[in-house]
């Protein structure tokens, strides 16, 4: 009988069958994993299309010649992972990150800038609330016995855009390097009732975050032109910058914007709350609250996810505010 040998070193004898097929699993490739021995190994389960007399002994004899050196097969490619629940952290990366044009950096304060819970401020106290016990708030004169005790209303405001913040004085200094859940801030914490807490925040938990406040940056005078007028000018040019690179606000007028249905995953249903502030809202004037942020009569830009950017011309100031975190829309 002839010698065959296929891909394989001569042995000097002839081949048996058991041989080759054991054989076939030395052969360069795959190697099995450990325990997997062509030798121990079962054999796999009969193809459901081999016929019974494919063979000439019956299905149990037509398997393929390899056994268990077959590369195992790769995994089905699973879609990428979206935010988790009521967590704005991916949307506020991603809008925060447009400030990282120089175009538009060069215009903000990253120096003069806030960031709010729904427990603490840090960076402002909130405007027109009552002191807690020992707080010497700066401006609040001490009320005489017998006074009736009244919040301390807001400042009037020129024009109509308003938020519910002192000034601001907080610094934003940039992403946390190795960490995709942190913001690096450099702010005095406070209380809802504007009591200091001696505690200097260094770094804030993007999940934690109702909102982000930034102020435009101060110009000088230029020609005939005030130095307000400038700044103002400025934050014009800043809105304009911004609105072109987010998410327009809704869809055509009369034209459902998306799905009102709950994901399914922790039910924080951010579809329509994003519907109700821009679809048909022509003027783009937003009064709403988030957690401790009072704002009113303020311009919705656009969005980044479930993330609201939004701009105070009055006050100059840009907000960055999580969608699950709205309460009340005025």
């Amino acid at each position: 009988m002839s010698q065959f040998y296929v891909n394989g070193p001569s042995k000097g004898y002839a081949m048996s069958a058991e041989e080759f097929a054991a054989g076939a699993c030395q052969r360069p490739g795959p190697q099995p994993g450990p325990g997997c021995g062509c030798g121990t190994a079962p054999m796999p389960p009969a193809m459901p299309d081999c016929p019974a007399d494919d063979c000439g002994q019956g299905p149990e004899y037509c398997q393929q010649m390899v056994c268990c050196c077959r590369p195992a097969p790769c995994p089905k490619p699973q879609p990428p992972k979206v935010e988790e629940g009521c967590c704005c952290k991916q949307s506020f990366r991603a809008a925060l990150s447009l400030l990282c044009d120089e175009r538009i950096s060069s215009l903000l304060d990253f120096d003069t800038a806030a960031f709010l819970t729904d427990t603490y401020t840090a960076g402002t106290t909130l405007a027109g609330g009552k002191p807690s016990a020992g707080d010497d708030a700066e401006g609040v004169a001490p009320q005489a016995d017998g006074d009736d005790e009244k919040p301390t209303p807001p400042k009037p405001c020129p024009c109509s855009g308003s938020d519910n913040l002192e000034t601001l004085s907080g610094s934003f200094k940039r992403f946390a390097p190795c960490s995709c859940d942190l913001l690096d801030i450099e702010a005095e914490l406070y209380t809802p009732g504007r009591k200091d807490c001696s505690f200097t925040a260094g770094q804030v938990n993007l999940c934690e975050l109702d909102a982000v406040v930034i102020q435009g940056a101060e110009a000088c005078a230029e020609g005939d032109l005030t130095a307000d007028e400038v700044t103002a000018r400025n934050f014009r040019c800043l809105r304009t910058l911004l609105a072109q690179r987010l998410t327009p606000c809704g869809s055509p007028c009369g034209q459902a914007a998306c799905s009102c249905a709950c994901d399914g995953r922790d039910c924080c249903c951010a579809a329509g709350l994003l519907s109700t502030l821009a679809q048909n809202n022509l003027s783009r004037r937003v009064s709403l609250t988030a957690g401790l942020l009072i704002l009113q009569n303020v311009t919705l830009l656009g969005t980044v996810g479930n993330v609201l950017v939004l701009s105070n011309d009055c006050d100059n100031r840009l907000y960055f505010v999580c969608v699950n975190s709205v309460q009340f829309i005025g």
